[in-house]
């Protein structure tokens, strides 16, 4: 049996399937990556450190906000700058901000369909119009986030190497938590749906990775933490966890990387950070997590749905507490790090939406970049998903060819691939 899906809708990019089983036997399961090689990382060789940031923003318009600030975090680590707790308390900021966005419309309007059968969107609006305005209401709320802080809702543009270009103030802080109060209820309402859908019950044996710390649930700073499949655990710093990826081409489809850590495929992105992370959600998030009745940690890939739907009541809850402590900080009077370009390597990872972002430069004596190397959350998660896609053919191998690729096409999503940044 030939299984060839040509294009896979609801997901960032242009992505397809082939599959082939012969006697049951599953002898290929490929996430065709329909997109052609960008090379950001080849235009980011030479060029200034101040443009760094702001060039490797556009690898994506969905998240750029943790592309930019991976490098500007990368590029800090290699020229040894150490910035104010009120410019990590603002990078927070906006990283909720990002997750909330990409969150909200990963979940209700690329993969809830899924699970009504509905292939037309506009069919889900007018069946779920409350629901509708609960997710735009979220997206309102980080782009709002991100334009005030980062400078514009895309792209962003106040954040740089040391600190901020421009500091938000009292006012602006004080109009974000009304708006995070307000749309919290939204946040939670949506949650819970999702904490009561079915999901397919699909138990693989795989590998997981995410940021952890002990103080926080990790999203901007941390170790990493990887779990393998035989219940042994390592935690390591970011550095030197990108350092042991392996990353590598297959020929039948070679526009972007697959990563093995140990020689094997791991999972990123929200079941990894609930996985590891769960004792340290907020309230609300903990309650929905309890009502979902799914036990930590899970092995299903399609929990990575009920994960975002988890952190999207935890992301807000954190926004309304952080500007809340807003005045033990002291951002009107707060100045940008002091520093000089030097010779270096550094590194970063911060947790996008869809998982661990890693960014490593070697720069120049002048603080020019002389090497960089990207790894994207969707390039690590690729060659996991192909081996849940291998574990799942034989099964659906028995069912009608729509309902087989319709269930294909609903694994795919799950993971919420990007694949403008797979190809970077």
């Amino acid at each position: 049996m030939k299984i060839k899906i040509d294009h896979v809708a609801k997901i960032e990019g242009h992505g397809g399937f082939i599959g082939e089983i012969v006697k049951g036997d599953v002898k290929a399961a490929i996430f065709m990556v329909n997109e052609g090689a960008r090379l950001l990382e080849g235009i980011l060789r030479d060029r200034h450190y101040e443009e760094a940031s702001q060039i490797a923003a556009r690898i994506c318009g969905v998240c750029p906000v943790v592309h930019t600030l991976t490098s500007i975090k990368a590029l800090e680590d290699a020229m040894d700058v150490a910035v104010a707790s009120e410019t990590i308390y603002l990078r927070k900021l906006l990283m909720l901000g990002q997750i909330i966005n990409s969150h909200a419309l990963h979940l209700f309007f690329f993969s809830l369909a899924d699970f009504f059968g509905d292939k037309d969107d506009l069919a889900l609006i007018k069946k779920f119009p409350s629901y509708t305005k609960n997710a735009l209401q979220i997206r309102e709320l980080g782009n709002f986030l991100i334009d005030k802080i980062g400078g514009r809702s895309i792209h962003p543009l106040a954040a740089e190497i040391g600190g901020f270009k421009k500091w938000p103030t009292e006012e602006t802080l004080n109009e974000i938590l009304k708006m995070a109060q307000a749309a919290l209820p939204s946040a939670i309402r949506l949650a819970n749906l999702f904490a009561r859908l079915k999901y397919p019950d699909l138990q693989t044996s795989f590998n997981w990775a995410s940021l952890v710390n002990e103080n926080e649930y990790a999203i901007y700073e941390g170790k990493v933490r990887w779990n393998g499949k035989n219940e042994e655990e390592q935690i390591i710093s970011e550095g030197a966890f990108m350092k042991l990826i392996n990353e590598f081409q297959i020929k039948a489809n070679p526009q972007t990387k697959r990563s093995h850590f140990e020689e094997e495929p791991y999972l990123v992105g929200a079941l990894a950070r609930l996985n590891n992370n769960a004792s340290l959600l907020n309230l609300e998030a903990k309650k929905i997590l309890e009502l979902s009745g799914v036990k930590l940690p899970s092995r299903n890939p399609f929990h990575n749905i009920l994960g975002q739907a988890v952190e999207i009541a935890h992301c807000v809850e954190e926004i309304v507490t952080l500007i809340g402590q807003r005045k033990e900080l002291k951002l009107s009077k707060v100045k940008n790090a002091q520093w000089q370009p030097q010779i270096g390597r550094g590194y970063g990872a911060i947790e996008a939406p869809r998982g661990l972002l890693f960014y490593s430069y070697e720069t120049k004596d002048n603080g020019d970049i002389k090497e960089c190397n990207i790894i994207t959350p969707t390039a690590q998660n690729i060659a996991r998903l192909e081996e849940d896609l291998k574990a799942w053919l034989p099964d659906l191998s028995k069912k009608a060819s729509r309902k087989r690729e319709n269930m294909i096409k609903m694994l795919i999503r799950s993971y919420d691939p990007c694949l403008t940044c797979a190809t970077h």
